[in-house]
């Protein structure tokens, strides 16, 4: 599921801007368990992802980490609010190359009024049990202007 669908079925109703972002990296979203604030999202690694290394861009890593960790948030959210990054820490374990298949799984350990922190694992689609790579998020939870 593409992140525009993921919010129009969320909040139930249409999204007014485009992810033009979120379909050049490449992102989805593979599961979603509101009851537990949980999200699994997966990225396929391109060769237009990588430095020039060889290497995927840590840019990119982080880039979808914060997406996974912004997803899980968004499942704690009622009508009317949205969230934004505040922090977003990422620690790279492992490199990733051209054709890896990454999954993200996020999950919000605490949700205050204004505060929303999450932890999310990334691994190879093919090694779940080796961390690639993790990040921890703090996202603002704000209402929107009528």
């Amino acid at each position: 599921m593409k992140f525009v669908e993921f919010l129009e079925d969320h909040f139930g109703g249409k999204v007014s801007l485009a992810d033009q972002y979120g379909d050049w990296l490449g992102y989805r979203i593979e599961d979603i368990d509101k009851s537990d604030n949980e999200v699994t999202t997966y990225l396929s690694v391109r060769n237009e992802h990588l430095s020039p290394s060889g290497a995927v861009h840590g840019g990119v890593v982080s880039g979808f980490l914060d997406f996974s960790c912004g997803c899980a948030v968004i499942t704690t959210l009622n009508q009317g609010e949205l969230c934004s990054t505040v922090d977003l820490a990422v620690k790279y374990f492992k490199p990733l190359k051209s054709g890896d298949n990454i999954i993200a799984q996020a999950k919000v350990v605490n949700r205050g009024k204004t505060l929303c922190s999450v932890i999310t694992n990334l691994y190879r689609e093919d090694d779940m049990e080796q961390l690639v790579a993790m990040a921890t998020g703090t996202f603002n939870i704000y209402q929107l202007k009528k």
